[in-house]
């Protein structure tokens, strides 16, 4: 147990004294036999606790960005209890309450008080870095996620060396939850070292309305320079095996509001209407020893720049560079109409059948990543919530059946154990209605055509049990045997892009050409956008 106090002033003459007591195996706390018992920081007594919590590293994040919505900055006043809020007061019970129980979002201290933390260690989350072979001859469908994983790109007949030096592209997967980088080398595409991190940014909420809320508070350069430093800790990985001089670019693929907040541009336009990005096309700076970095370009605030990476790497983009080293059409290389689904806290989607191209966007919420307060991610929330269909626990509304209504169901997973409750099924309905509802609108604006491929992007592709995202009406049934895992495109992306701007198969006017002619689809927009998202609730096979 570690005693941590803290002290600060709330005018000249007055001081705040608390003491915070913490258990190392419950907190997000690392300590050695070297370190501190006890540590003194300053208190601003006209900030929440929560706010010396993070300024001082002993909390790693809220995920809900401090509006109280996600509970895991919970503390226990042992004592000097300041008086709950209103809102404290919805989200704990009164027994909870009595015994001290506060949000630290919201929490004001004014005397002093002795505090116990008591949010639990954030559960692992796996970083998916594989992409599955997306080579032309590969017609493995549905195929296992975790065999046959990508290592050899399409080597192109442009020179990638310097008599015998060789050279590398860093190919970094910039997402809202995790950082990815891959140092692979540009000739054939090998995958020679990774490095992976939970995105820092997290501290400040786990969404992007979190993140653009607290740069518009002040915090932007605290969000730029906490990625930056992700950076620059891969880079330095990466040139201790290879090299500096050898790393000919870094080619960096993140959704808009991530690649605004890594370039330190404002986002202020991307929280509200008409949602105006600062700048969506391909950008170029210079990164970690004078390497140069390109930022993917996007297609809107909702459809960006990893989107854009997961259509490069399958081929989903006519006038790119592969198509000009190939001097194959699009149509003719692959064939057929096909579709990617990307799914997270946000669902992107993109529709082409080698001559048109429609994309949209979708907010699901945190239930295809497992929720705020849960243990576990969001394909066994899928896996689970089919399962208790077909036992008869859960009826295709949604509700579960007493005792298990009023009780929840214990459900027992590899990441740990957690109570499902009727919450929870309700949140993941809503995230599968809209998704459900934005296939269908691309799907009848492209004319209802025969899918030849369903692409599932990303770790939820990746881990998900296709036959349960069919059970519960996730995806039509007649999409059933074209549906492939191909891990994360993302950065599969990335590396092409950055493989063909180094080795001038294309560059920032055919790049963006391409873009120019692919409609985005605003789904609120449409008319029966809500009538299909109340239809796709039922959790049934359709």
């Amino acid at each position: 147990m570690i005693i941590i106090t803290i002290r600060g002033k709330i005018n000249l003459s007055e001081k705040i004294k608390i003491t915070i007591v913490m258990d190392d195996e419950k907190q997000n706390i690392h300590t050695d036999e070297k370190s501190e018992k006890s540590v003194t920081v300053t208190h601003d007594s006209s900030m929440t606790l929560m706010s010396t919590l993070l300024k001082n590293n002993l909390i790693e994040s809220s995920l809900c960005g401090g509006r109280g919505d996600c509970g895991r900055c919970m503390v226990q006043f042992i004592q000097g209890a300041p008086m709950p809020t209103p809102l404290e007061r919805g989200r704990l019970n009164a027994e909870e309450l009595r015994q001290g129980f506060r949000l630290s979002c919201f929490a004001r201290i004014k005397d002093d008080c002795v505090i116990r933390l008591v949010f639990p260690r954030e559960p692992e989350i796996a970083i998916v870095t594989e992409t599955i072979d997306l080579s032309e001859n590969n017609d493995s469908i549905s195929q296992p996620n975790k065999s046959s994983v990508f290592r050899e790109a399409d080597v192109t007949q442009s020179d990638v060396g310097n008599g015998d030096m060789i050279f590398y592209i860093i190919a970094v997967d910039l997402g809202t939850t995790t950082i990815a980088m891959q140092l692979r080398r540009m000739d054939t595409g090998e995958i020679v070292d990774t490095y992976c991190a939970m995105n820092p940014q997290r501290k400040y909420g786990s969404d992007v309305l979190s993140r653009i809320q607290a740069a518009c508070d002040g915090h932007g350069e605290i969000l730029r320079r906490c990625v930056w430093e992700v950076l620059e800790r891969g880079v330095a990985q990466f040139a201790d095996s290879v090299g500096k001089a050898s790393i000919k670019c870094i080619c960096i693929a993140g959704n808009t509001t991530m690649e605004h907040l890594f370039m330190g541009q404002d986002v202020s336009s991307l929280g509200r209407s008409p949602f105006i990005p600062v700048e969506i096309g391909l950008q170029k700076c210079e990164g970690p020893s004078a390497i140069p970095i390109y930022i993917t370009p996007g297609i809107s605030t909702f459809v960006g720049g990893d989107i854009v990476a997961g259509m490069y790497a399958l081929s989903m983009m006519s006038g790119t560079g592969e198509e000009q080293v190939s001097g194959k059409g699009l149509t003719e290389r692959r064939g057929g109409v096909r579709l990617l689904i990307d799914l997270g806290t946000n669902g992107e989607m993109a529709i082409t059948d080698g001559t048109d191209t429609l994309v949209t966007a979708t907010a699901a919420g945190p239930a295809f990543e497992g929720g705020m307060e849960k243990a576990v991610v969001g394909t066994d929330m899928i896996a689970v919530t089919a399962s208790l269909r077909s036992r008869g626990v859960l009826d295709e509304t949604g509700l579960l059946a007493e005792p298990y209504f009023t009780q929840g169901v214990s459900i027992h997973t590899q990441k740990g154990d957690f109570i499902l409750v009727n919450q929870d099924i309700r949140a993941l309905q809503m995230a599968k209605a809209a998704v459900r509802a934005g296939v269908e609108i691309l799907w009848e604006q492209m004319g209802r055509p025969g899918i030849q491929r369903v692409y599932l992007a990303g770790g939820f592709g990746y881990y998900l049990d296709v036959e349960a995202a069919f059970a519960i009406g996730l995806l039509p049934g007649q999409m059933r045997g074209s549906v492939q895992a191909v891990g994360n495109t993302s950065l599969e992306g990335a590396f092409r892009i950055g493989r063909d701007l180094c080795q001038e198969v294309t560059d920032k006017h055919m790049l963006e050409g391409s873009l120019s002619s692919i409609k985005s689809i605003n789904l609120a927009k449409q008319e029966k956008f809500e009538r299909l998202y109340m239809g796709y609730m039922d959790l049934c096979r359709n």
